[in-house]
């Protein structure tokens, strides 16, 4: 139990920076704050006729693929699965991250059931959901299991909802989150006695559950299952490979947000003048758009600390990711700063025949050593001596976002699956030459073979 000492410390140092209130949570004040409670009906944005406040979207939608969470839970031999990993909780049951933004500890849950009849369970502290969730509510299935009580109040059942001390009436936004935290009474007094409540709820079969971190298997341990537990990690990613069409929504959303960002930020090269205020501007764009800054490699320089400048006839890469909803956004370009020498522009011009090969040729069943195969025989048959990366990746909730081992737990060659959202990067791999280059979009697999999910255009930027 010895993580589970280390989340209490950091819960306690994260809680009391946030509220200023040192010394008011201690290892029972975690398991409450970071715990969950039981309701017998689904909380949603759609069970209460209030609207969201700050003009934001209710989670109306699922971005969970139940039909492929539920045929690869059962393919695995799996009773359900937890999960505690931000991103995975967040896909389960379109809860929006809140204290997990403040450290590397896992401080929520979800609990899925294989059988699709059965509620997916959302656990989390009651302050989270009342000051972050509520807003946005939770996808339609998903049960709140809820620690209740505050750091100013010591009955961990208690609401946690602010005590009221003013005559001002409530606005829609405090009405929504005291009526959805109603409506998910009554509360548990720690995360272990909430997750048994939330397993007994769903009366699950004697099969293994599975767990994606160890943050997981501490709480399943804790909650007095006696059903076996099994590590599933990268269960969740290979759900994750095929997206829904919420989760498209949103990942053609962010890409065309981080395509124009990249653009804008292209073309202020010169202006901007050094590799640090050209990643500055890129983050700033990103953030016009409304999407969020992930990462700015200008020039193969990857670290935000450093900087450098450019010189006329140099040839610079840039690749740029920013997210938006939680799904990112991927775009790599080549720069031009003037005019480049001969061997720069011939190194762009293979590099794109290259990978308009390899676009041509994708489709379900192409594996990824496939695709790297495809860019590099391109480059021989051009007579060309560069070497790329042709390195393919599924992007959504995270840049790479596919798994590392089969189901079975081996190593494997990853083929392409309608639905997924693939990028191949083309970065040149030689040093000694007038700079870098990059090429990298975003496509979607589709049944007969890819569509871009972003506009192209121009594979260089001349500035």
């Amino acid at each position: 139990m010895s993580h589970i000492v280390v989340m209490l410390y950091h819960f306690t140092v994260i809680t009391a920076t946030i509220f200023d209130m040192e010394n008011r949570i201690s290892r029972r004040g975690f398991l409450l704050a970071g715990g969950v409670v039981g309701s017998a009906a689904a909380v949603t944005s759609r069970g209460l006729d209030l609207p969201s406040s700050g003009g934001v979207a209710p989670a109306a939608t699922a971005l969970l693929n139940r039909e492929r969470a539920t045929a690869l839970m059962r393919r695995v031999g799996l009773e359900a699965l937890l999960v505690s990993a931000p991103m995975n909780v967040y896909y389960a049951t379109g809860a929006t991250p809140v204290m997990s933004r403040f450290t590397d500890i896992n401080m929520t849950a979800a609990l899925l059931p294989a059988d699709p009849k059965r509620p997916i369970a959302y656990l989390g502290g009651g302050f989270e959901f009342y000051a972050g969730v509520a807003d946005a509510g939770l996808n339609p299935g998903v049960e709140p299991y809820l620690v209740g009580g505050s750091l100013g109040d010591p009955n961990s059942r208690s609401s946690p909802a602010f005590p009221r001390v003013g005559t001002y009436q409530f606005d829609a936004r405090e009405q929504r989150r005291r009526a959805l935290l109603e409506q998910a009474a009554p509360f548990h007094d720690s995360m272990p006695s909430a997750l048994g409540k939330a397993l007994r709820d769903r009366t699950l079969g004697s099969a293994p559950i599975g767990f994606d971190t160890a943050d997981a298997k501490a709480l399943l341990e804790m909650s007095g299952t006696r059903t076996s537990l099994r590590h599933a990690d990268d269960l969740m990613l290979h759900v994750r490979l095929v997206k829904t069409a919420a989760e498209l929504e949103l990942m053609r959303k962010a890409s065309l947000n981080n395509v124009e960002a990249a653009l804008a930020t292209a073309k202020s090269a010169r202006d901007e003048g050094s590799l640090s205020r050209i990643r500055q501007r890129f983050f700033a764009e990103a953030a016009r758009r409304g999407n969020v800054g992930v990462y700015g490699n200008v020039d193969l320089v990857m670290d935000e600390r450093l900087d450098g400048t450019l010189r006329e006839g140099q040839t610079f890469m840039i690749d740029f990711v920013s997210h938006y909803g939680f799904y990112q956004g991927d775009y790599g370009r080549t720069v031009f700063f003037g005019d480049p020498d001969e061997q720069m522009r011939k190194a762009t011009q293979v590099g794109s025949a290259a990978w308009a090969e390899i676009e041509s040729r994708l489709r379900p069943g192409v594996r990824f050593s496939e695709i790297r195969r495809i860019g590099n025989d391109t480059v021989k048959k051009l007579g060309a001596n560069f070497t790329y990366a042709f390195n393919p990746h599924s992007v959504g909730l995270q840049h790479w976002d596919q798994p590392r081992l089969s189901l079975e737990g081996k190593s494997f060659d990853l083929p392409l699956e309608e639905g997924m959202v693939l990028s191949v990067d083309c970065p040149l791999l030689n040093a000694g030459v007038n700079g870098t280059t990059h090429l990298e979009d975003l496509v979607l697999i589709t049944s007969t073979g890819s569509e871009p999910l972003h506009r192209q255009g121009d594979h260089f930027i001349v500035v």
